[in-house]
């Protein structure tokens, strides 16, 4: 299974430092998973007020080429500032089969607040809309003036400035590399001895690190490269050079489609619904993906304890993969979504959801936001009345209180939103009952089960132990 990882850092004062760190740890969690990382995406700024990140809106256009199935983050935190923005950026994902998982935080997220998130999804996603509108609006400008908008430049490219619109033209050291791979894949040459040929000369990504076979692929399927641009699936006429021909590239794209098809074999993409939630109830490893052929060459799939896979030091037996998320949707439906703990669970939605968003916390940000430009005026003051070296100083001290106001104005934007449209009990309720009413033999459902529901699964070769998204909501099966 193939793992993008996104790391960002948003507050004053933070460095560089913070993005090793989280891409360290995001590394090392992708390998205990066997979790493929075929890319990295990359925000850095000083503040993260909205969903107006190059990277991170990169990724989310890169996830319907279907090339990863999961994003990989240091917390959750770092993927969303807000819960709105959460679901509604997790929906889209979820629609091209992609999960964000987290590589320090052992659960999904706090319990309640993942139904939450649920309802937020099902019952209120134009109101996420809205919150990042703005932003497409802008970006929708941008696009239609020719301008390049996707964060960081692919290799080959640099990015140039001209007034507000940004292109992307050929980076001279770069773009023979480029037309080197695209030559060579045309000519025949595998992407095995074009890597070797290309780390024979030292070449490496933009981040320093060799280049990757899923990368080079990636590269090679890119329209860029022959001069177009596609955001939403529209060309952005101007917004790029051609650095390759459209005969070489054409002649590079049959090739990859006959090799992709020999590679294939029939063999269907797997999806494990309950990685990043399953762990082994003798060792409390997490459970990963994993699959065998029986002598009569029919393939099985499973979840096999991460400790024993790699280092044997667990007798925890495999599991099946369908009987597992079966059976934890028939056991959910059976015993949890019965109409006594409905009315618990809604109760406790609508208690989560009133302390999230309510006029306490809206006046908070208020008092925090005169607060900050009390302290801005204060500074502009001194600035008025100090001299030159006073000037450069308070001039230094003014980033600070003025970024933080303007993180904390967004953020009012939520609970302004939210506050002045309740999500009633008797709503949570008629949404919690359309779990009632499905199959747990069917996929899908399983899907919107285990994503909404599940917190954890513990499991034994004898029982399992299921912890569920509401705080001390837990139910042993044996």
């Amino acid at each position: 299974m193939n793992a993008v990882i996104y790391a960002r850092y948003s507050s004053h004062g933070q460095t560089e430092q913070s993005i090793e760190g989280q891409l360290r740890d995001c590394y090392e969690f992708a390998k205990r998973e066997g979790l493929t990382v075929v890319g990295e995406c990359i925000d850095r700024a000083l503040t993260s007020r909205n969903d107006d990140r190059p990277d991170f809106q990169r990724m989310i256009s890169d996830a319907a080429k279907k090339r990863f199935q999961y994003i990989v983050v240091y917390k959750l935190d770092r993927f969303a500032r807000n819960r709105f923005d959460s679901a509604y950026y997790k929906h889209v994902l979820k629609k091209n089969g992609v999960k964000v998982i987290s590589a320090t935080e052992r659960i999904s997220d706090d319990p309640e607040g993942v139904i939450l998130e649920g309802v937020i999804e099902s019952l209120a996603e134009y109101y996420s809309a809205n919150l990042s509108q703005n932003v497409r609006r802008g970006q929708r400008e941008s696009v239609l003036k020719g301008s390049y908008i996707d964060g960081v430049s692919p290799f080959g490219f640099k990015s140039v400035t001209d007034g507000e619109i940004k292109k992307l033209v050929s980076d001279d050291e770069k773009a023979p590399i480029i037309r080197y791979v695209f030559e060579q894949y045309a000519k025949g040459v595998t992407k095995k001895r074009i890597m070797e040929a290309l780390s024979a000369k030292g070449v490496l990504n933009y981040n320093g690190r060799p280049l990757t076979l899923s990368c080079l692929q990636h590269a090679l399927r890119n329209t860029r490269y022959i001069g177009k641009y596609i955001y939403n699936g529209q060309e952005v006429a101007g917004a790029c050079e051609a650095l390759i021909d459209e005969e070489t590239f054409n002649k590079v794209q049959k090739i990859l489609d006959v090799r992709s098809h020999g590679k294939s074999g029939g063999k269907s993409r797997q999806e494990y619904l309950l990685q990043g939630k399953a762990y082994c109830g003798h060792c409390g490893a997490r459970l990963v993906g994993d699959s065998g052929t029986s002598h009569l060459n029919a393939v099985y799939y499973y979840y096999a304890c991460g400790k024993r896979k790699k280092h044997r030091a667990c007798d925890k037996k495999n599991e099946k993969k369908a009987f597992l998320k079966w059976y934890v949707a028939e056991q959910t439906v059976e015993y949890v979504l019965r109409p006594d703990r409905i009315e618990y669970i809604a109760s406790r939605i609508v208690e989560k959801y009133e302390d999230e968003f309510n006029d306490r916390r809206i006046k908070e940000y208020e008092r925090q936001i005169a607060k900050l430009k009390r302290e801005v005026d204060n500074i502009i003051d001194a600035i008025a009345k100090g001299g030159v070296k006073a000037v450069e100083r308070l001039i230094d001290k003014i980033e600070t209180p003025e970024t933080q106001k303007e993180d904390i104005e967004h953020e009012l934007v939520i609970p302004r939103i939210a506050n002045g449209n309740r999500y009633t009990h008797e709503q949570i309720v008629v949404w919690l009952n359309v779990f009632t009413r499905g199959d747990p033999l069917d996929p899908e459902f399983q899907r919107r089960i285990i994503d909404v529901f599940i917190n954890s699964v513990y499991v034994y070769d004898d029982k399992l132990v299921i912890y569920y998204n509401v705080q001390g909501g837990n139910k042993f099966h044996t």
